[in-house]
């Protein structure tokens, strides 16, 4: 293999990218404008249902009467969890955001401030993902709660405070929890067309034919796509992180799992791509397809909104999709610092990667069809 051979291949594909102006406008302006758009849409906007875990360590009445006032409120739904087992744990196994825990001596406390203590309070710890547009909302409800309950309780000082802490190491704003998905999106969609669109027209042109006549081999031009997607993908991320800084004040964790997930991302929807252009001979046939595969990604995949919003068999249904790993590994990553957790989504992807590449490489074939 020459490298100077996949950097003229490389060089004559950027060269035929900015010239294509529709191109442009896909690949870099159209996802900064979905970034915007959908950026104020969900800026502060909260879920159609507010799901929150408690776990009740005082096992009282006063305490059951707590749970059940949550529970009463609309489109609020309360998760019970036995006072035995880990909250915390529990809470992620079932990809909550929100635990209130009532300590023990919780019904005590409210007796003696009520008999014979004035100065007697009580702190519910909250356990929160400040990344989640949902938090401020549930924060608000179980706040207009406890408002009540001290209003009821004889006393000029309230006596039930709110000891909030947050799950992840630093506070996210919904706007910078959403910019990763961006990035996954819109790497995917230039990925995938990008192999099916460009093959399609070097096969018109009869491009393909004439490569199969000069020095050049199947690997070293397959290399040259992948570093041209790398490109375009690096810019385009480029682009929205310094967009959603100037526009929302975002500002996330560049570490080197970005670029890692970013080029297995790549591999994983050019390889994608070129298993559809091999098998549906047709370019429009191609696109069509393309667009079957991609656009469900989009927004099954929570790209746009949390995957908790959605019903039961639809998260069933995104956890089947691989751009969904891309998103929990970018924003695991990017937001959470949780390297494992980005190992773990990113492994998935790697996998994904390695089947649809490999079956890309080896039925693409320099014959003209």
């Amino acid at each position: 293999m020459k490298f100077k051979r996949v950097l003229s291949c490389l060089k004559m594909m950027i060269r035929t990218f900015y010239r294509e102006k529709s191109s442009l406008f896909f690949t870099f302006f159209f996802p900064v404008m979905l970034m915007v758009l959908f950026g104020f849409i969900f800026q502060g906007s909260g879920d159609a249902k507010y799901v929150i875990f408690v776990q009740d360590q005082d096992n009282t009445t006063m305490s059951h009467n707590l749970t059940d006032v949550l529970g009463s409120i609309k489109n609020v739904e309360v998760h019970k969890i036995n006072a035995s087992k880990n909250a915390e744990d529990v809470m992620k196994s079932q990809e909550g955001n929100f635990l209130v825990v009532i300590p023990k001596g919780y019904q005590d406390t409210l007796i003696a401030k009520m008999s014979y203590d004035p100065n007697a309070t009580v702190n519910l710890t909250v356990k929160y993902d400040p990344g989640e547009s949902s938090t401020g909302i549930k924060m608000s409800l179980l706040n207009a709660v406890l408002q009540q309950i001290n209003k009821g309780i004889v006393g000029a000082k309230d006596t039930i405070y709110i000891e909030p802490k947050s799950i992840v190491a630093q506070k996210f704003d919904y706007t910078e929890f959403f910019i990763p998905g961006i990035i996954g999106m819109t790497v995917m969609t230039s990925a995938v067309f990008g192999a099916v669109m460009d093959e399609n027209e070097y096969k018109q042109k009869g491009i393909i034919r004439k490569l199969s006549t000069t020095p050049i081999t199947r690997s070293e031009w397959i290399l040259s796509n992948m570093l041209y997607q790398l490109f375009l993908a690096m810019i385009s991320t480029t682009l929205v992180l310094l967009v959603g800084w100037a526009v929302f004040g975002a500002v996330l964790n560049i570490n080197i799992w970005l670029p890692i997930i970013l080029i297995v991302e790549v591999f994983a929807f050019a390889g994608l791509g070129m298993l559809v252009t091999r098998l549906v001979k047709d370019a429009q046939s191609a696109a069509a397809v393309s667009n079957i595969i991609t656009f469900p990604m989009m927004f099954l995949s929570g790209s746009f909104f949390p995957v908790e919003q959605m019903p039961n068999f639809l998260k069933v249904v995104a956890k089947v999709l691989p751009l969904y790993y891309v998103n929990e590994s970018l924003r695991a990553a990017m937001i959470l610092n949780d390297w494992q957790a980005a190992a773990t989504n990113g492994a998935v992807i790697l996998v994904f990667a390695i089947i649809v590449f490999t079956l890309g490489v080896f039925l693409t074939s320099w014959k003209q069809d």
